[in-house]
């Protein structure tokens, strides 16, 4: 039994080691602006509990990660127009969307109404 317990404390330590490999790699790339977008209807994705998608209307096999996406607009099926900046994926990077840093963001009355939301507008610095 001791042996289990041996084995589990290390791959335990292998994995958090691997992990915070990963994230540190993660953590220095830096945002590579490709382009910008202005008044891209697009909808939000809540794919589980810690990510969330930005899809655009027009292009439903593209997916935008916006770290900079306010806590209220995390729900699924909300619609917005937004305007922001695309990033490039880091080399050696997996990433579930293409980065994107949001400059603004508007949301429709009807969707302001529906989703319980402050306000209808949000800009980002």
């Amino acid at each position: 039994m001791d042996k289990d317990v041996y084995m589990k404390k290390i791959r335990l330590f292998t994995t958090l080691l691997m992990l915070s490999a990963v994230l540190g790699a993660s953590a220095q790339a830096k945002f590579e602006k490709v382009k910008s977008l202005k008044g891209i209807k697009a909808t939000v994705k809540v794919l589980n509990e810690t990510q969330t998608v930005i899809v655009p209307d027009s292009e439903p096999n593209q997916r935008y990660v916006a770290t900079d996406l306010p806590a209220e607009l995390r729900q699924d099926g909300l619609h917005l127009s937004i305007d922001g900046d695309v990033g490039a994926i880091p080399p050696n990077v997996r990433m579930i969307g293409v980065p994107f840093h949001i400059t603004c963001i508007k949301v429709t009355t009807a969707d302001k109404k529906k989703y319980k939301l402050s306000k209808k507008k949000w800009c980002m610095k």
